[in-house]
């Protein structure tokens, strides 16, 4: 049920949501470049340069991505041992079905690694949740994406800066919003916890960023309004209590 049909059932909110890092308690991402790509140090000077503005979220990325050696196969399933999920997510989720609330899960990684996690968990139709994320293609000289040696990159969602722009993801729904009658504007929330979070950060109406990571410094730095949160459970209590006064 992607954008508008979301509006067009007339939710009081709408949750858009990170995926590694945020639902995830790690970023698997980070955590495969760092054992099967470039390794941790220079993972930390390419987020930190996007931190710093000298390189853009799809740079980094791409550049990041491109330096693992194993096939996209064996990333999904490495991926799927290694990682958990946020204890309190699947809990938040069957509240947000019960009560029509979407869930618009927006990621700077690929859409089979977080189908390949969630569905197990919550089915194959993946009710109540759109996904919102990039591809991957075989690099030149490959003809599988799943070959070992650097086979595959990423097939970004479109040509911004971020090469998945989170913000104006929002922004379709705040402006598709803004045609709606007084009585039927659903809230955006959104929640996030690294560096691709950044420029969503100002777009929805409550913003709730990680416990100690970078979107949090980052809304420090720049005094943007946000909601520090350590896990699910503490989403799903503010959550409850804004539905229950909206």
């Amino acid at each position: 049920m992607p954008f508008p049909d979301y509006l067009d059932r007339k939710p009081r909110l709408i949750f858009f949501t990170d995926f590694d890092g945020t639902i995830t308690t790690v970023d698997v991402w980070d955590w495969l470049v760092m054992t099967e790509g470039y390794g941790p140090e220079e993972l930390h000077r390419s987020n930190q340069a996007v931190m710093d503005g000298t390189m853009t979220f799809r740079e980094a990325s791409r550049e990041q991505l491109e330096s693992i050696q194993i096939g996209l196969d064996k990333c999904i399933k490495k991926a799927i041992a290694h990682l958990r999920i946020d204890d309190g997510f699947i809990p938040f989720y069957q509240w947000a079905v019960s009560v029509g609330v979407p869930i618009v899960i927006l990621s700077g990684g690929l859409v089979s690694l977080i189908e390949a996690v969630l569905k197990p968990l919550v089915g194959d139709e993946l009710l109540g949740i759109e996904i919102v994320a990039n591809e991957a293609m075989p690099r030149d000289g490959f003809q599988s994406v799943n070959q070992d040696g650097g086979s595959w990159t990423i097939d970004f969602r479109d040509d911004t800066v971020y090469g998945n722009d989170k913000a104006q993801a929002i922004r379709s729904y705040a402006e598709y919003r803004d045609v709606m009658a007084p009585g039927e504007k659903p809230i955006l929330l959104f929640a996030g916890d690294g560096v691709s979070d950044i420029g969503a950060a100002k777009q929805a109406d409550l913003l709730f960023a990680k416990q100690g990571q970078d979107l949090a410094k980052y809304c420090r730095h720049q005094r943007v309004p946000f909601v520090e949160y350590r896990n699910w459970k503490s989403i799903l209590r503010t959550t409850q209590d804004l539905l229950w006064v909206s």
